[in-house]
């Protein structure tokens, strides 16, 4: 339960937005005019005397926080957009006693002829003779020849008497279509009855979205299901298709069945969709593979490749929907293919240091754990059989080799020599969320500087923060996806996506654990983990597995893009997952995000302003979270706990950080594209920096 904060139209799920067709709100298509004075200085109470627990800001990204400890009362809102709403209602009734007005003006008779009047010094071309009435009470009345002892000429218009107005004949008609042009101003029109009323509907449709927006917020900010509506997959094909293979060829493979019936007609198409990005080509040999398996052979043909299509349409992220929409479409999937997983899987299975019963997995888990298994067959075929991984402090000689992490999740049983840092740089601690994804970003952008043998390798970077009090504390970078391979020597891979989605040991796991014990870090000394994409799934599942918990103090967590429903986050960590509304990623394993008292999600919608490029980029959520820990309130517990582990906003501190490239090993067995395989060298484990830190030991306390 939070606060909400939005852009100065709408927020992320307004009442008009659930139609699929809409584009804008209503209240866009006709805006009342500007005053012609500036209204009066506001004289109420301030904000924080009103009651309201709720804040909104103009400009940026609208944001929704599910989780935490501020609770929301939206009576208020309700009472507000039904009190606009019925005020729009009463300007409707005055509308129709204008339309009433009209019609009578329109069809009222003409009044009675009196007399003719006539005066000789009237008598020429400019003044013929006129009929004249006078204005009493409303009513037309004729003036008699005997009334009128003026003989101020008749040609003028209005003349002033002891009665009213006296109006010349020929100025009826002309009065009467005054009247008409006047109602019918008072009742459309800018300005008019009827654009107050829309104006009026259009913010009671906003203070709807807000009041909603905290009602998703309460109860997980989960979209419901009359929110994004079921996925019709018949409708995806049709236009994915139009979309992939263009008009002429759709007419002779109507439906994605059809273009596969014809295998070469398959695997041509989706060559022909990737031909120039040779990821999506090492992806498409993977599911060349997966079409020879009878047990995989069905569900390609019925879903994967609809979903390979439909990642083309989700690239637009022009609805703010997709996140939603995938999440959705995936949770029918999965539970479709949870029987075909369950007979693949043992009854227990391993989640990280874990043992589990199979039963305990979400479907969607069990799926990914299955295709992960799969994966590994697959790119031990491509790439060799895994042997091991590399963790090497950069700038440093000395390198740990640890087995495959299905064989020692996390490397914990594996030796480890501290103080295998490299040399090390001087840094310094991002001091708001913006700029932590960011710094991320730059840790995975030194990649291509990392130095000969390293080219495949993975990178992360560990921060050791020196406070004035003397207490050393530790933030550690995790960035995403660079490799869509499946388990050649880049482990921050697709492989690495699936098997951490399911719950199975990854050797980014084994990594990133690896270099927290070679960088030092000591049981008691705070920890804060955060990670872009994959990363953020690595880091959740290192935040949540009680081995972990056991040896280190991890007391906040930050993801950005990330599927993480998974993670079982303990409550003695704050989490923050930052989830773009346009981005599928974090939709990915088909179910919302947990929140609690400790576990939060930021939901960002960006489509209605610019991210440069899709939003599931780092420098999207990092354009999008600008200001944040300002601008909601609700994050400043989490705010507060991260904040005293990367040192921001003190002074005083000193800020190190440490960079490790992280690969795996493999046999040279495997065969793929050009005849290379990966055999990875095992260098000398002798630390090119000792430091005289123990290695952390379990203690049983967190």
């Amino acid at each position: 339960m939070s606060p909400v904060a939005m852009d100065d139209s709408s927020g992320p799920y307004p009442a008009w937005k659930q139609d699929p067709h809409a584009t804008e709100s209503p209240a866009s298509k006709s805006s009342p005019p500007k005053p012609k004075t500036p209204p009066a200085p506001y004289a109420g109470p301030a904000p924080e005397d009103t009651g309201h627990t709720w804040t909104i800001w103009g400009g940026g990204a609208a944001v929704v926080v599910a989780g935490g400890a501020v609770s929301v009362n939206t009576n208020d809102l309700d009472s507000l957009a039904s009190s606009l709403t019925s005020a729009a209602g009463s300007l409707d009734d005055a509308r129709t006693l204008v339309a009433n007005a009209i019609t009578e003006v329109s069809t009222a008779p003409p009044p009675p002829s009196p007399p003719l009047q006539f005066d000789p010094l009237d008598s020429n071309v400019f003044s013929p003779p006129a009929r004249r009435w006078k204005d009493v009470n409303g009513q037309c009345v004729p003036i008699q020849e005997s009334e009128d002892l003026s003989i101020t000429p008749r040609f003028l218009r209005d003349e002033g008497t002891d009665d009213g107005v006296v109006h010349s004949g020929l100025d009826v008609d002309l009065e009467k279509s005054d009247a008409l042009q006047a109602l019918e101003a008072l009742s459309t029109g800018p300005g008019s009855l009827q654009d107050v009323a829309s104006a009026l509907r259009g913010i009671a449709s906003d203070v709807i979205a807000c009041s909603q927006a905290h009602t998703l917020a309460e109860g997980g900010a989960t979209p419901g299901g009359g929110l994004v509506g079921p996925v019709d997959v018949r409708a995806f094909d049709s236009g994915l298709l139009q979309l992939a293979l263009g008009s002429s060829l759709t007419a002779h493979f109507p439906t994605i069945s059809a273009v596969l019936a014809s295998s070469p007609v398959a695997g041509w198409m989706l060559y022909k969709l990737l031909e120039n990005n040779e990821d999506g080509q090492a992806a498409v040999e993977a599911l060349q593979l997966l079409l020879s398996d009878p047990t995989t052979e069905q569900w390609v043909k019925e879903d994967l490749v609809r979903i390979v299509l439909l990642t083309r349409w989700l690239n637009n992220a022009k609805t703010g929907r997709e996140a939603a929409t995938v999440q959705t479409y995936l949770q029918q999937v999965s539970e479709r293919l949870d029987p075909w997983a369950k007979q693949r899987l043992p009854g227990q299975v391993t989640v990280g240091t874990q043992t589990v019963d199979t039963k305990s997995l979400t479907p969607m888990q069990r799926v990914t754990m299955t295709l992960g298994a799969d994966a590994v067959a697959v790119g031990a075929g491509v790439y060799g059989t895994q042997t091991g991984i590399m963790v090497t402090p950069v700038g440093g000689n000395g390198t740990t080799v640890l087995p495959p992490a299905a064989k020692d999740p996390f490397g914990l049983a594996s030796p480890v020599k501290p103080g295998m840092t490299g040399k090390g740089k001087e840094a310094r601690s991002p001091q708001s969320i913006s700029e932590t994804i960011t710094h991320c970003q730059e840790v995975q952008s030194s990649r291509n500087s990392l130095g000969q043998g390293n080219e495949e390798a993975g990178v992360i970077s560990i921060q050791r923060v020196e406070h004035a009090d003397g207490r050393v504390s530790w933030v550690v970078y995790v960035p995403g996806t660079t490799d869509w391979t499946v388990g050649d020597g880049e482990p921050q891979d697709l492989l690495t996506n699936l098997e951490g989605v399911g719950g199975t040991p990854t050797a980014m796991e084994s990594g990133v654990v690896t270099a927290m014990r070679q960088a030092g870090i000591k049981p008691g000394e705070e920890v804060a983990l955060y990670g872009h994409s994959q990363g953020g799934i690595t880091v959740s599942n290192i935040a949540a597995d009680p081995a972990i918990q056991d040896r280190y103090n991890i007391t906040t967590l930050l993801t950005a893009g990330s599927p993480t429903a998974g993670a079982d986050i303990p409550d003695d960590v704050r989490a923050l997952h930052l989830e773009n509304t346009g981005d599928a990623v974090p939709g990915l394993d088909a179910a919302p995000t947990p929140t609690g008292p400790h576990r939060q999600v930021a939901m960002l919608d960006t489509h209605q302003t610019s991210t440069n490029g899709y939003p599931h980029a780092s420098t999207a959520y990092a354009q999008a979270t600008e200001g944040l820990e300002d601008k909601a309130p609700e994050l400043a517990d989490w705010n507060k706990s991260f904040s005293h582990a990367s040192g921001a906003g003190e002074q005083g501190t000193t800020t190190t950080e440490y960079t490790f490239a992280i690969q795996r090993n493999t046999d040279p067995n495997g065969v793929y594209k050009g005849g290379t395989t990966y055999r990875g060298a095992v260098p000398s484990a002798k630390p090119s920096y000792p430091l005289p830190t123990p290695a952390p030991q379990p203690t049983g306390q967190h």
